[in-house]
């Protein structure tokens, strides 16, 4: 129970090193995400692509998925997976070719979405009779 001297304190020092490990790991981490993104990890391959998603609740969506040639929307939630219906896969709206989605113009478009305009409250007017 002496030895209170040998135990380190948490100062300006240890804050400093927890910060510089947390950047390094987050570096190392982006770093991989590029590494492997450019391999075509975690992309679409073969005959199967989802068209689009639409979340509905926190662990309910609906997806649009194309394979064969044809496009389905498939219910995704607590319980299985089912095909809601077959859709006409030339009236889907498509994407233009070779722009790919980047996070930074989404998160751009996020922070820049405005709030909705609340209107002002029905003014009552009253009338003498």
């Amino acid at each position: 129970m002496g030895d209170a001297a040998a135990l380190p304190g948490i100062g300006w020092e240890s804050i400093g090193l927890s910060f510089a490990s947390l950047g390094a790991v987050c570096l190392i981490a982006w770093g991989a995400l590029r590494l492997l993104a450019g391999r075509g990890v975690g992309k679409a391959s073969g005959a199967i692509r989802v068209v689009a998603r639409c979340p509905l609740e926190p662990r309910r969506s609906v997806y649009v998925v194309e394979a064969a040639g044809r496009s389905f929307l498939i219910g995704v939630g607590d319980g299985p997976m089912a095909v809601l219906a077959e859709l006409d896969g030339d009236k889907l709206p498509r994407p233009e070719p070779g722009t790919p989605v980047r996070f930074a113009d989404v998160l751009a478009k996020v922070l820049r979405r405005e709030r909705p305009a609340v209107p002002p409250p029905a003014e009552t007017t009253t009338e003498p009779t």
